[in-house]
């Protein structure tokens, strides 16, 4: 009983951190399929194209758009495998960094960015060499390590001054942890361990991070939100209290990158037929979420290992059917004329990210979670 009114007391903090932040408006500027339906990463090497990439077992190719989402050209990028690419960040000085640092199970021994020349790039060759630096955590003593510290993932990286610095994704199955660790690297090719500096809580996974080209403002995206951090001491991302902007739909949004200190680009993976798209969001319109009713669903905990809540963070009369995928796209559960909140079992689940879509009368809402016993 008691660890249930811990979780309703949680339910109803992320409600109102939900409800407080503004919302962000966007349009799709064009869609980056078929090429690259799982676009993690975003870069610019010029103010009229855009360069991204596909993440896990993709071939190891930058892909060049316009800002319009014609594919200008991809290049192979030699001397580099895509194990699990996840962000690309720029130093502004000829150099572009690639993030080959995914890691779902936090049991990878392979991390690696490669470095390759924003010069070649913009020179059009079909080819371009990259060198490499590898890295560990400092505080990563496990290979994987227990459920309750799966925050070894990385999704989100930026260019500094002469280092990266490093955002996790956070996929711990402890009821307490929500925070995004911050680790600084050199930015020269090298083997290093990644220095702990910093964390932040959000509650949310971290999917990917920009800095602006003057180092004043920098942002984190997660699924549902982003968080803009400004003036804050040299360095010190997490010394000011973030701007905090949620998103109206809820796709699988992967890469983010200043167009100005006002507009970010965004794009979100290809999934269930949503998706795959290239996206402008205005920070200036950004408006106060209406008071009244609005339907939105949460899940808790997430992750979860032997049960999860599905939960409304407004009253909702209608009952509902829900339905449950695997990554693969194959229903595993489903469930007619429900109330919530509801109580699933994972007992019969397997460890890996699951998406729910909760369908109600006029519309429905995806969400996902992940199974780690």
């Amino acid at each position: 009983m008691k660890n249930r009114l811990i979780h309703l007391v949680l339910i109803f903090s992320f409600a109102s951190e939900i409800i407080s932040a503004q919302t962000i408006s966007y349009q799709t500027l064009g869609s980056f399929q078929p090429n690259c339906n799982e676009t993690s990463g975003l870069e610019q090497t010029d103010s009229t194209s855009i360069w991204t990439h596909n993440d896990s077992g993709g071939k190891p190719m930058l892909y060049h758009y316009l800002i319009n989402g014609q594919l200008i050209d991809s290049t192979v990028i030699a001397g580099a495998t895509n194990v699990d690419w996840e962000d690309l960040a720029n130093d502004h000085n000829g150099t572009l960094f690639i993030g080959d640092f995914g890691n779902n199970t936090c049991d990878r021994t392979n991390l690696r960015i490669y470095r390759v020349s924003t010069y070649a790039l913009a020179s059009g060759t079909d080819t371009v060499f990259a060198d490499t630096i590898s890295f560990s955590y400092s505080d990563q003593n496990a290979f994987p390590p227990l459920g309750a510290n799966l925050n070894f993932d990385c999704e989100a990286m930026i260019h500094s001054g002469d280092s990266l610095y490093l955002f996790s994704k956070n996929t711990s199955t402890s009821n307490s942890s929500g925070f995004s660790k911050c680790y600084r690297i050199p930015s020269s090719p090298g083997n290093y361990v990644a220095e702990l500096i910093d964390s932040f809580y959000t509650n949310q996974q971290v999917t990917s991070a920009d800095i602006s080209d003057n180092d004043s403002n920098f942002v984190l995206l997660t699924y549902q939100s982003v968080y803009i951090f400004k003036n804050f001491a040299q360095h010190h991302f997490f010394s000011v209290t973030p701007e905090h902007y949620s998103f109206t739909t809820l796709t699988q949004k992967e890469a983010v990158l200043y167009k100005n200190n006002n507009q970010l680009y965004i794009s979100d993976e290809r999934f269930f037929g949503t998706g795959g798209n290239f996206y402008l969001a205005d920070l200036i319109s950004g408006i106060e979420n209406p008071k009244g009713f609005k339907k939105k669903i949460c899940i808790y905990p997430n992750p979860c290992a032997t049960q999860f809540s599905i939960a409304a963070i407004n009253f909702i009369r209608e009952k509902l059917c829900i339905s449950i995928f695997n990554e693969s796209g194959k229903e595993v559960w489903v469930g007619n004329d429900l109330k919530l909140p509801v109580d699933i079992s994972t007992e019969k689940f397997c460890d890996g990210i699951y998406f729910v879509q909760v369908i109600f009368e006029n519309g429905s809402e995806w969400m996902k979670f992940v199974v780690s016993k």
